[in-house]
């Protein structure tokens, strides 16, 4: 009788499994087109991607953990986010997303006023092609801060920029 009941339980424990795993083909998705580093010649450079269509907060969320998970398998996109959960964060008010960024990752940086203005925008033209992202405004470390590295205003309201 006990391995009956086992039985049971472990056959109702892999229907719900599969059962579960069969509903994420139906979950909406909407594209948002991701900014990465071209290598060769330091530009932004867009990557469409699907994201889980859901508020806005939970997709710029998700834009910007795959901009720290990065395509480190392609030689040819220039990583300047490091790949380290929570480097950078980010929050939603109406139209403008508010990021937070660690001030240890200047560290890992090349000093550079180029790769500090790709590093920015990598990070605004992202978020801004989210639909109902319009804005962007940085903190460092939680703290409203006049630089980042030194050469851009870090209290600025940033929008898209198209890359040059």
């Amino acid at each position: 009788m006990r391995r009956l009941v086992f039985l049971l339980i472990l056959a109702a424990g892999a229907a719900m499994f599969s059962i579960s795993c069969a509903r994420q083909k139906g979950v909406p998705k909407s594209g948002a087109r991701l900014y990465y580093v071209d290598a060769n010649i330091n530009m932004l450079l867009p990557f469409e991607e699907d994201v889980i269509d859901a508020s806005k907060e939970y997709r710029a969320k998700a834009v910007l953990d795959m901009l720290i998970e990065g395509h480190d398998n392609n030689d040819k996109i220039r990583r300047l986010i490091p790949r380290e959960k929570g480097c950078i964060t980010c929050s939603v008010n109406d139209t403008t997303a508010y990021v937070d960024i660690d001030s240890k990752i200047r560290e890992s940086m090349p000093d550079s006023r180029d790769m500090e203005r790709l590093f920015i925008y990598q990070i605004v033209d992202t978020l801004t092609s989210i639909k109902g992202i319009n804005y962007v405004r940085f903190t460092v470390d939680g703290e409203v801060h006049k630089d980042f590295m030194g050469y851009y205003d870090m209290r600025e309201t940033y929008s898209y920029s198209y890359p040059e």
